[in-house]
């Protein structure tokens, strides 16, 4: 039979024990009509297990909140020594999460609770958000954080709760699809990378970034789906120091996420990842699959080879320069014309050299120096009785060659060339 608690919390004590299980961060559900009751439950249940603390009005800030919970006198004295030094040393979001974490871990040996009442009176900003995404993945696995509050932002809670490191108790209807129980839909972004550099989001042309540098970011972020903070700043801010870089990173990501009316991206053990509110349909992704499958999968090559050479439209972001994207660029121009050898080769082996001939061609624009398939090109006029076409081609290679590296053909194809001029 439940117990007079239970009736009022609405929920059991076997429910109540199910959503907490394995999670390190767990929130009281904002609008659940039995709220009070859920906190007695605790209190109840868990009782020695729970350091409690209640944050007040000086703890309206993330450093505020921290200072003021290792300085707590009910705490011991001991606590909180590489949370101080994180303070100190000014360090970001993610470092204070990582030392917090280990000054939990060392607070008791046994497992336990940390309840955090009142918790709304912890003012929302990036840093706030920016550090209970890393405090997540930093958890001690003896420690759960408890957060108590009337009222509580969207995010970062929902988006933890969906990557299955936030446990919400109270309210179990609501839950399903996001803890303040609006029935999500993810988004729909569409980005085209390989056809000029267009971004759809929901259907929506994305035509306005608020200046480049959010549109920059942007299309590095869906390129480079795991990547850190560190490998975000030696990229687009070498040369500031990491307290600049982190004030210009956190305005730019969130002009991104202006622009979409979405979080781009979910901060988790270390890394940006994909966002769990957005699908992402990415054509370099389609594109670089399809090369990969087709070298891995001889049979299917041929209709890989066809569905890469579909998809590359234009090269990769064709009006932005930096460094990356040039790298980047060359990359795929690599991958595509990869396909149209593949192509090429493979008309050949069925004895079509028109066919052949074509995409062979279309390689050389791309990467005129390839030495193997001008010889592929030169035997294909050859064999067609066009030796004057073969003998123009290898002086192309030649002149090339020369140019680019002040290099002469290969002995192979002077041999072949030998053979073509002997006629």
């Amino acid at each position: 039979m439940p117990t007079h608690v239970e009736v009022v919390a609405e929920t059991t004590l076997e429910e109540f024990e199910n959503k907490m299980r394995d999670k390190p961060l767990v929130v009281i559900y904002p609008r659940h009509r039995g709220h009070g009751a859920l906190v007695a439950m605790f209190m109840q249940v868990y009782g020695q297990s729970i350091v409690y603390y209640a944050l007040d009005e000086e703890d309206n800030t993330l450093q505020n909140w921290l200072q003021n919970m290792i300085d707590d006198p009910s705490l011991p004295a001991t606590f909180g020594e590489k949370t101080r030094s994180a303070l100190e040393s000014r360090v970001t979001a993610v470092e204070l999460a990582s030392a917090f974490g280990a000054d939990l871990a060392n607070l008791r040996s046994e497992t336990y609770m940390l309840l955090l009442d009142t918790f709304d009176r912890l003012e929302n900003s990036d840093d706030t958000d920016e550090f209970f995404r890393a405090l997540a993945s930093n958890m001690p696995g003896h420690v759960q954080i408890v957060l108590n509050a009337r009222l509580l932002n969207l995010q970062p809670w929902d988006d933890l709760f969906q990557t299955g490191q936030l446990g919400v108790v109270g309210n179990s209807e609501a839950v399903g699809g996001g803890i303040y129980g609006d029935e999500k839909r993810l988004g729909q972004l569409e980005v085209f990378a390989l056809s000029g550099g267009h971004v759809y989001i929901d259907g929506r042309p994305v035509t306005s970034w608020d200046g480049s540098l959010p549109r920059h970011l942007f299309y590095y972020f869906v390129d480079h789906p795991m990547v850190t903070r560190d490998e975000i700043f030696s990229v687009f801010w070498p040369k500031m120091s990491v307290k600049e870089a982190t004030n210009v990173f956190h305005v730019t990501k969130r002009k991104i996420s202006e622009r979409l009316g979405y979080e781009l991206t979910n901060y988790s053990s270390g890394f940006y990842i994909p966002s769990v509110r957005l699908t992402v349909h990415y054509d370099v992704r389609e594109f670089e699959t399809a090369v990969t499958e087709a070298i891995d999968n001889e049979h299917q090559a041929p209709a890989n080879w066809y569905r890469a050479i579909q998809l590359y439209r234009s090269e990769f972001l064709p009006y932005i320069h930096t460094p990356w994207v040039q790298t980047r660029r060359e990359e795929l121009r690599n991958k595509y014309a990869q396909a149209l050898i593949g192509l090429g080769r493979y008309h050949r082996g069925l004895n079509e050299p028109d066919q052949a001939l074509g995409y062979l061609l279309r390689a050389l624009r791309e990467k005129p120096d390839w030495e193997d398939v001008h010889q592929d090109v030169m035997m294909i006029y050859y064999q067609q009785g066009l030796a004057d076409a073969a003998v123009a081609q290898y002086e192309q290679l030649a002149e090339t060659l020369d140019k680019m590296f002040g290099i002469k053909p290969s002995k192979e194809t002077r041999q072949l060339y030998e053979v073509i001029t002997a006629i």
